[in-house]
C-alpha cells in the first residue's frame, strides 16, 4: 500500500496523542463455556516494525477499546519497508508494546510472520522466543527455528489471489510442514476473506481452525466498532487466562472464529457454545394439552438465526426466527391435527444459521415443549 510520509507522520503522531488517553472498553459477550474460559483474539497484526502503519501500543488499545483479551503482533520477518525510519530488531513491536499490554490486561504474544513464495507461502509463528533467529534465507530452516523454539505455527491466507490467482491448492510442501509438526493451524478467515475450502481442510486435517484481522492499517477506519462491526476473531478456550493457557488451547484445537456476524467451529466446540449463549425457560402460565410456550434467551452479543425443522414447521413454528443479542423471544408449539394433543416434552430440532460446524453446514439444536 503506497502513503506518503506526511500521512505516515501523522500516524505517528495520533497514535502518541491516544495512548495517553486511553478511552472506553466496548463490552462484546461471548460467554465462558462450562470448563473453560472463551478468550478474544487476534493472532495476525501489523505494526511500522513491518508493513504496518501504526506504533505497536496502539494495536494493544485497539483491542482494548474492542473487547478482546489477547494478540499477536506477527511483523513480517523477511519484509520491512521503513526499517531506515523505524530502528529495531524483529523482537522489538513486541517489546514496546508490552507494557502497555500489562496496562490494559491485554495478553501479548511475541510472534512473527514468515513471509515466503508459495509454496509454503506465509505462516506465522506464535510464542516464540527469539523472531531475529527466524531470518534464514532457506523457508525450511525458518520453520525448523520456529518449531525449535516452540511456536504454534498457522498457515495464513491460503485463499489469498496474490499468491493463488486461480485455485486453492494444498502443495506437498504443507504436506511436510505438517507431519514435522511444522503446521499446527490454518486462517479460514483473513482481513475481509473466508475460505469454505480451508475450513474443510481444517476438519479433515486436524489443524486448528483461525480467523484474523491481518490489520496494516488503524482497525478504526476499517470496521465501525461503536456500530456493533468487528474484525475476525479467534475465540479460544482456555483452561487458564494466561499466555500458557492461550498455548495450551491452540495446540490442543480449543478454537473457533467469529466473523461478519458468523460462528465457525468444530461441532464440539460450537455445541459448547451455542448452549453457554442460550438460556431456556417454560412458559407455564401458558401450557395446555394443545400448545406449550418457551422463553428463549440470548445471553451473547451476538445475534442469532434460527430456522425450525420439518417437525417443528408442523407444529405452527413455520417462520425463520431472529434471536437478536441479549434478547429473549417466546416460541410456541401447537398440536399438529386438531384431534392431537403434544406430547411430553416433546423436541423439535432447529438450525442455527449463523453458527457453522462445516461449509454450509449449520449447527442443528433442539427445543423442548
Amino acid at each position: 500500500m503506497k502513503f506518503s510520509f506526511i500521512a505516515f507522520a501523522f500516524l505517528l503522531c495520533f497514535n502518541i496523542s491516544v495512548s495517553a488517553q486511553d478511552g472506553h472498553r466496548k463490552h462484546f459477550t461471548i460467554p465462558d463455556i462450562e470448563g473453560f474460559h472463551t478468550l478474544k483474539g487476534d493472532f495476525h497484526i501489523h505494526t511500522v516494525f513491518s508493513d504496518g502503519l501504526v506504533w505497536p501500543n496502539l494495536r494493544v488499545l485497539e483491542a482494548w477499546k474492542e473487547g478482546l483479551d489477547v494478540i499477536s503482533i506477527t511483523d513480517h520477518i523477511e519484509y520491512q519497508p521503513f526499517k531506515e525510519d523505524v530502528k529495531g530488531d524483529h523482537n522489538r513491536a513486541f517489546e514496546v508494546a508490552d507494557a502497555k499490554a500489562d496496562e490494559l490486561g491485554i495478553l501479548l504474544i511475541r510472534g512473527s510472520e514468515i513471509t515466503r513464495k508459495m509454496p509454503p507461502g506465509h505462516s506465522n509463528a506464535l510464542f516464540t522466543t527469539d523472531n531475529n533467529l527466524l531470518d534464514t534465507p532457506k523457508w525450511e530452516d525458518a520453520f525448523t527455528e520456529a518449531k525449535k523454539q516452540g511456536a504454534f505455527i498457522f498457515w495464513n491466507h491460503p485463499g489469498w489471489k496474490a499468491q493463488q490467482p486461480d485455485s486453492m491448492v494444498w502443495f506437498p510442501e504443507h504436506t511436510l510442514l505438517q507431519t514435522e509438526g511444522k503446521m499446527h493451524g490454518i486462517e479460514i478467515v483473513n482481513y475481509k476473506e473466508y475460505y469454505p475450502g480451508a475450513f474443510q481442510w481444517a476438519l479433515d486435517k486436524k489443524l486448528t481452525i483461525m480467523g484474523n484481522s491481518d490489520i496494516h492499517g488503524s482497525i478504526f477506519q476499517e470496521y465501525d466498532i461503536s456500530a456493533g462491526e468487528h474484525r475476525p476473531i479467534t475465540l479460544v478456550f482456555t483452561r487458564e487466562r494466561s499466555i500458557k493457557g492461550v498455548k495450551d488451547a491452540l495446540f490442543d484445537g480449543r478454537t473457533a472464529v467469529f466473523y461478519n456476524g458468523t460462528i465457525y467451529g468444530r461441532e464440539e466446540w460450537v455445541s459448547k457454545l451455542y448452549k453457554a449463549c442460550i438460556g431456556v425457560e417454560p412458559d407455564v402460565a401458558a401450557a395446555s394439552e394443545k400448545s406449550r410456550s418457551i422463553f428463549i434467551t440470548n445471553y451473547s452479543s451476538i445475534d442469532l438465526n434460527l430456522t425450525p425443522g420439518k417437525e417443528a414447521e408442523k407444529h405452527g413454528m413455520i417462520y425463520p426466527l431472529e434471536l437478536p443479542a441479549h434478547s429473549t423471544i417466546r416460541l410456541t408449539a401447537r398440536a399438529a391435527k386438531a384431534q392431537e394433543i403434544l406430547k411430553p416434552s416433546q423436541q423439535f430440532e432447529f438450525s442455527v444459521d449463523n453458527m457453522l460446524v462445516g461449509p454450509e453446514k449449520p449447527l442443528k439444536v433442539n427445543f423442548k415443549f
